[in-house]
């Protein structure tokens, strides 16, 4: 006899992943020029400085062994202080002390990690999450895997549009679901898949309409920083979450993953104290405690300066990786405008490509399967809309394009064959 198996509910809804679709493609056709993989550039993997940290942590036999050693659910102390003076001094809001703030901050194993355990704690089924549309697919993902309502609200060169996350959250106040509001969650720099950060004069208000709806339970916001530090000038307005002055309302997720190595797989997050005693437990439960060792590490990077650098290298590599992309747009489709139009990054790894909205940019499309045929493939735009977008429907004709991965010359390669598919569509 053949049970059934027994899933949980989560087990059930946990599907497949969008991501792991296209990770599968691109490894089973390796011919292919990887547009869509969000994966930094294999040359810019920062060997010297890893090889220098490690030879320095295991010279010492009781510092080799300490960090061989299980660590602490919530991180190493020395790491979490050398965040919160780095979060202290790119804050220009921020007049707290450095020690206490260490005590809000827990590392992770990677920022995902975090975006999991923030959704475990706050999401239950029902429960209504708020997002810029488009946004970071693998959440969406993660969200309904939760059983979450995600209502999307429209972006443009500034991000999120606030009147429309303020007329959403109204319009949910009138139907009585204010309630199950549990966050908003927004990609502020350099968004995944976007391009684009939030603007400045947006970022306090933001954080000011979370706090004025917050009239039957606490509506976070989730800050979602993963590329924060890699704006190709330097220059970044104040994070969201140095806006919340009380450190109430905002959660600020970061990882190492793309300003240093991913396969060191650290990141770090700070947490309203109410929340992170319960986000704590829940990482218990997962792993208690992150890589001791990959922390040691890192720490090590930091503290010998080498960690500053290989963000300064990162900047000018994806600067150049994203004007080749930008120019050979509008060398191959500048023509098309304004039915073919692209954002211009100022940061960060993504262009986001629109095409005419009869153009299906889907999985399981033509146009998909014609852009294969070209030796070329993206991710679907589709992937990172919910399925509610405010004021609006989710689209089907736009994409997300990555230039981390190849070389410059394979960036222009795979724009060319891109275009000449969207040329052949156009008609």
């Amino acid at each position: 006899m053949n049970a059934p198996n027994t899933l949980s509910r989560l087990g059930k809804n946990a599907g497949t992943p969008a991501i792991s679709d296209l990770m599968r493609l691109a490894f089973s056709r390796p011919e292919l020029i990887s547009l869509a993989a969000g994966f930094v550039d294999q040359n810019s993997l920062p060997v010297a400085s890893a090889e220098s940290a490690w030879r320095s942590i295991m010279a010492d036999t009781q510092s080799a062994k300490s960090a061989l050693q299980y660590g602490t659910t919530q991180g190493d102390p020395v790491l979490r202080y050398a965040l919160a003076q780095r979060l202290a001094e790119e804050s220009p809001n921020f007049h707290g002390d450095a020690g206490t703030l260490a005590e809000q901050v827990m590392i992770t194993t990677g920022s995902q990690q975090l975006l999991y355990l923030v959704a475990e704690a706050l999401v239950d089924p029902g429960d209504i999450v708020i997002t810029e549309a488009p946004t970071y697919f693998v959440f969406l993902d993660l969200l309904a895997a939760r059983g979450a309502e995600v209502i999307g609200i429209p972006i443009d060169e500034g991000g999120m549009c606030l009147k429309s996350l303020e007329q959403c959250l109204e319009k949910l106040e009138a139907e009585g679901r204010l309630g199950k509001v549990k966050m908003i969650y927004s990609v502020s720099e350099h968004s995944n898949p976007s391009g684009l950060s939030l603007a400045e004069d947006r970022r306090g208000p933001l954080v000011q309409l979370a706090k004025r709806f917050s009239t039957h339970q606490k509506i976070y916001v989730l800050d979602d920083a993963a590329y924060r530090g890699l704006a190709f000038d330097g220059n970044e307005p104040a994070s969201l979450w140095s806006h919340d002055r009380s450190g109430e309302f905002v959660i600020h997720a970061r990882t190492f993953s793309k300003t240093f190595s991913p396969g060191i797989k650290l990141g770090y997050g700070v947490l309203p104290e109410d929340l992170l005693q319960t986000v704590l437990a829940l990482k218990g439960h997962h792993d208690f405690g992150s890589a001791n060792l990959m922390q040691r590490l890192i720490l090590q990077v930091i503290e010998a300066g080498q960690y500053n650098l290989q963000i300064e290298r990162l900047r000018a590599i994806y600067k150049e990786k994203a004007e080749t992309v930008v120019q050979t747009m509008e060398e191959t489709m500048g023509d098309l405008r304004p039915s073919v139009r692209w954002t211009t990054p100022k940061g960060g790894l993504y262009v986001w490509l629109t095409v005419p909205d009869h153009i299906k940019t889907s999985r399981n499309g033509e146009f998909f399967a014609a852009c294969l045929d070209e030796g070329v493939f993206y991710v679907p735009g589709e992937y990172c809309f919910p399925h509610a977008v405010e004021g609006g429907e989710r689209a089907t004709h736009q994409m997300r394009i990555c230039y981390g991965v190849p070389a410059r010359d394979k960036i222009r390669e795979g724009v060319r064959r891109l275009a000449k598919v969207v040329r052949r569509f156009i008609g």
